[in-house]
């Protein structure tokens, strides 16, 4: 399945888009799947002496957490004891990966864990289908982390028909709900593949576990009740051990995540270009500016977009600093070799994204080896930004799955200059459906937005002549899907 990535930050005027969304995701977060996928193992034990949990609990931070820390693909594990039961999350890049750590525990496990687990364990495994982590740092650790309280749910008999609708109101809806109350620390949703699903849910405190608890009730008998299995395995309480990789935590699990980097955004609009110049201005832009650009410090990503006299940039950095040192970098080749092509001053309208889905692979030099791109380009001037933060969260959780669904969705941008303008810019692999896409944007405007965007948008659609993104590591500043 793919998982839609989209950052949600709502620092800053505002952040799948989710993205985190996009998904958190991304976000997450999205919802959508892609070939990156995580696998993990549940065990479920019972029969376990209450006694004995702290000393399982420790002998597992002591001795077999480290092992498969250590292990290649280790991603995260989570232990989750409730008096008789016991239950451990464990996650890896690939299956494989998985069963040779357990392999080189297996000495370890036999000699001090088998004599506390009487029975053997209920096993479901499968891939994540949606993924939300908060906040990566604070859940690298060496010690566990015994603040946070988790819910562990496994539905036998789940109908996999209904798996990507049931992914997608996970997302949308569930997600967002969640992270409107607060508390919530990490999310997992797993498919066997067959006939289980799994949710791991991690919470903040008990009383946030409760309220996530009585939000997940609401959002089953709303809208999962005609398919989800009554009756799950329920396993609920303090977690003993919660863990992440090391490295890059933000790589692997940030999807769906309201943190508070940012992306840096200036989009500029040129009009009166002559269109035979146009084909030139790309040529330029590609062989001279792009490169100094890409070569800046924080470059994130750049777009330039042709329609009829109009020509419009895009481009992205972690920080405005960077972004202006790259323009002052530009400066000379800018005034010699593209100026002369540019008769007006462009409109200039910049600010932080508050929606970042991207659908290109992390490891993409440009744009995932795709052929022609188009985009559409929104303008809200007028906007009241007192209610950007509620129009924002109804973005991911209503526009952004609209835009999902008419196909081929490559990413989608949102911000505000934090005065009066929202700038939402929506990427394409088909001409069709970015034209759709203004058409869809339109009637979410009209449905949710009419009284705080009065004046309709602006803009400009057309295909992309230059689409880039950093080299390194896309998923460290713009989270992207695999």
């Amino acid at each position: 399945m793919q998982i839609t990535r989209f950052k949600h930050n709502r620092s800053r005027g505002i952040l799948l888009l989710f993205f985190s969304i996009a998904m958190l995701l991304a976000a997450l977060v999205s919802v959508s799947a892609h070939d990156n996928s995580i696998f993990v193992s549940t065990r479920v034990y019972d029969g376990i002496d209450p006694a004995d949990q702290e000393e399982i609990a420790r002998v597992t931070d002591e001795g077999f957490l480290p092992i498969i820390r250590e292990s290649d693909g280790f991603v995260g594990y989570y232990l989750l004891p409730a008096d008789k039961m016991l239950a451990s999350v464990s996650l890896f890049d690939t299956a494989e990966q998985a069963a040779a750590s357990n392999e080189k525990a297996r000495d370890f496990v036999a000699e001090n864990l088998a004599p506390l687990l009487p029975n053997p364990p209920q096993i479901v495994e499968g891939l994540v289908e949606v993924m939300y982590v908060a906040d990566a740092d604070e859940m690298m650790m060496d010690e566990g982390m015994t603040s946070l309280h988790a819910l562990l749910a496994i539905y036998h008999g789940f109908d996999m028909t209904y798996q990507d609708e049931t992914v997608a109101l996970v997302e949308s809806v569930f997600l967002p709900n969640l992270l409107e109350n607060g508390g919530l620390v990490s999310y997992f949703g797993v498919g066997d593949g067959v006939d289980k699903a799994v949710s791991l849910r991690v919470m903040a405190s008990e009383e946030r576990l409760q309220q996530g608890s009585d939000i997940a009730a609401d959002f089953v008998g709303q809208y999962l009740a005609d398919w989800l299995p009554d009756d799950p395995i329920n396993i609920s309480g303090q977690l003993a051990v919660a863990a992440l990789a090391d490295i890059q935590a933000g790589a692997n699990l940030a999807e769906y995540s309201r943190d508070e980097g940012s992306v840096f955004v200036s989009v500029r609009v040129y009009d009166g270009v002559d269109p035979a110049n146009q084909a030139e201005i790309a040529r330029l832009t590609g062989a001279g500016f792009l490169p100094i650009m890409r070569g800046s410090d924080g470059f994130v990503g750049y777009y330039l977009l042709a329609a009829g006299d109009q020509l419009a940039a895009v481009s992205m950095f972690d920080s405005p600093e960077q972004a202006s040192a790259s323009n002052e970098a530009a400066r000379g080749f800018v005034a010699e070799n593209l100026a002369p092509l540019l008769p007006n001053a462009p409109m200039i309208v910049e600010g932080t994204l508050s929606i970042n889905y991207v659908a290109a692979p992390r490891s993409s030099d440009d744009h995932g080896g795709i052929d022609e791109l188009y985009a559409s380009i929104r303008f809200y001037e007028g906007f009241d930004l007192r209610h950007f933060d509620e129009a924002n969260d109804l973005a991911i959780s209503r526009l952004l799955p609209a835009m999902q669904e008419l196909g081929g969705l490559f990413a989608q941008f949102a911000f505000n200059d934090g005065e009066d303008t929202v700038v939402g810019i929506s990427i394409f692999e088909g001409a069709e459906a970015t034209l759709a896409s203004n058409e869809v944007g339109k009637a979410f405007t009209i449905e949710y937005l009419a009284d705080w965007a009065p004046n309709p948008p602006t803009g400009l659609a057309g295909e992309i002549g230059i689409a880039s993104l950093a080299e390194i590591d896309m998923g460290a500043n713009l989270i992207g899907e695999g």
